[in-house]
């Protein structure tokens, strides 16, 4: 049984994401330069798995996007803990950043863009929260110095409990998303 603090780690992951929204938001000047390569290489990349016709263009996009995601809530469950857990610290604050900064950049209005990414963020955004909150929990109990799950244990929760939440969000996010 995984004993970690699950809740509260959900909890500080989704203030450190509000917080990465809101700096890329109100910190355009600051956080385009930064984040505008990290945009368009995820752009062009996502571009290049969906460069083939018909059906499996939907198919190769969702697997993009999944195997990234999935990357993600792999580096956050595996090594999101070490180091005072700045990784996941670095990955909410980034994502957030790129979200808020395309947010306002992007010239169409925050009711458009909540409606693009609700019917599959409802999922994505807290597993990937979840994911998170799992390394800042892992974190807290290293520095409390109680024992902390072994590799097993935090691939079966990548496995049992984020992977099959990310792979719906992906196939929502390429069939449902307009």
């Amino acid at each position: 049984m995984l004993n970690v603090p699950l809740r509260s780690g959900f909890l500080v992951a989704t203030v450190l994401f509000l917080a990465g929204i809101a700096a890329g938001w109100f910190f355009v000047q600051s956080t385009e330069p930064l984040l505008r390569p990290a945009l368009e290489n995820l752009i062009e990349t996502a571009e290049k798995a969906a460069g083939t016709e018909g059906e499996l263009r939907q198919v190769n996009l969702a697997g993009f996007i999944f195997l990234n995601n999935l990357l993600v809530a792999a580096i956050l469950v595996m090594v999101g803990h070490v180091a005072f857990a700045l990784p996941a610290v670095f990955v909410l604050a980034a994502n957030g950043a790129l979200l808020g900064l395309v947010a306002r950049t992007a010239g169409i209005p925050l009711t458009a863009i909540a409606a693009g990414i609700a019917p599959h963020g409802v999922i994505e955004l807290p597993t990937l929260l979840f994911a998170a909150g799992f390394a800042l929990a892992l974190a807290a109990n290293q520095i409390k110095g109680r024992e902390i799950p072994g590799i097993a244990q935090r691939l079966g929760f990548l496995f049992r409990v984020i992977d099959p939440l990310l792979l719906l969000a992906a196939v929502l996010e390429v069939y449902l998303t307009p």
